[in-house]
């Protein structure tokens, strides 16, 4: 590699562990050999890119413009040396994909088949998970989640969309009746992910703002898929995906109730550590995810 090129895979390294020592050990070289080839890269830029405390390593404003530009050259380089590679259209190893049960049941499961036939050197193993599990301590390649992404040092691509509803079966609603608004619900049987979770708080809005509320259930899970079952035997109301409630909803043995109050879809997230690098396993798969759900 050339000094320039080197330089900038150096300078990226740091500016994503925000730390000499942690891109050292990244790449398997001593701190000061990271801080030289730094120091370096400033001295011939004549800036300074970072700022630098015992506490503290830090871009300067300099060092966040030259940041946007080396990702633009490094992606450049990487596109250009892939378009040449024989690696970049065959997939192989081994590909971890972690989701909810319900979404890789209804949504994961139907896109493996036609992948693992189009490559057949690759093996698919899928870790279906409750709550978003860490990428690295169980060397995920990709997750799918919902909603807020807290970690700010994963790549997030937005590659499918889901409504939630509230629904419950057509023999519930005979017995009970059908609530009219959301205030309705406190005389309902509701079945609900178990208190606490983000998932157990009910957005609706009314036309000008949108209100939470957390239903008292009758019946509490975990797993959507247990709640759908439990609103099929019409044991109560309960909001759920479309992936939970796609096939109930078309046979008819689940209606939607206070649609006029359902919030916009949800978008769903590719998770994975970082757009550089990527095996051509886990781009090639999430180029066939795109493809396959990014029109629900």
């Amino acid at each position: 590699m050339n000094d320039p090129i080197r330089e900038l895979g150096f300078f990226l390294r740091v500016s994503e562990e925000s730390s000499f020592s942690a891109a050292a050990r990244s790449l398997d070289l001593d701190p000061s050999t990271i801080s030289k080839v730094i120091q370096r890269l400033e001295n011939r830029l004549g800036v300074r890119l970072f700022h630098r405390t015992s506490r503290v390593l830090q871009l300067t404003q300099e060092g966040e413009q030259f940041l946007a530009a080396a990702q633009k050259v490094m992606q450049a380089l990487e596109e250009a040396e892939a378009s040449v590679s024989p690696a970049v259209t065959e997939a192989s190893g081994v590909l971890r994909i972690s989701s909810t049960a319900a979404f890789a049941r209804r949504r994961l499961a139907p896109l493996i088949p036609p992948l693992v036939q189009a490559h057949p050197l690759l093996r698919v193993e899928i870790v279906v998970a409750a709550t978003p599990p860490d990428l690295f301590e169980q060397q995920i390649d990709v997750a799918f989640q919902s909603g807020n992404i807290p970690d700010s040092t994963l790549v997030a691509r937005r590659i499918a969309t889901a409504r939630w509803h509230l629904c419950a079966s057509p023999e519930y609603l005979a017995r009970a009746g059908t609530p009219k608004t959301p205030a309705e619900l406190r005389a309902h049987h509701c079945l609900n992910f178990l208190p606490g979770s983000f998932r157990s708080r009910w957005p609706l809005h009314d036309g000008t703002q949108i209100d939470t509320v957390e239903p008292k259930a009758l019946i509490a899970a975990n797993n959507g898929d247990v709640l759908a079952t439990l609103a099929v035997m019409g044991q109560g109301i309960a909001r759920l995906a479309d992936y939970h409630v796609d096939a109930e909803l078309k046979s008819g043995q689940l209606v939607t109730v206070l649609a006029d109050h359902e919030l916009d879809r949800e978008p769903i997230y590719a998770v994975f550590a970082s757009k550089r690098h990527l095996s051509p396993r886990v781009r090639i798969f999430l180029d066939h995810a795109g493809q396959m759900l990014g029109d629900r």
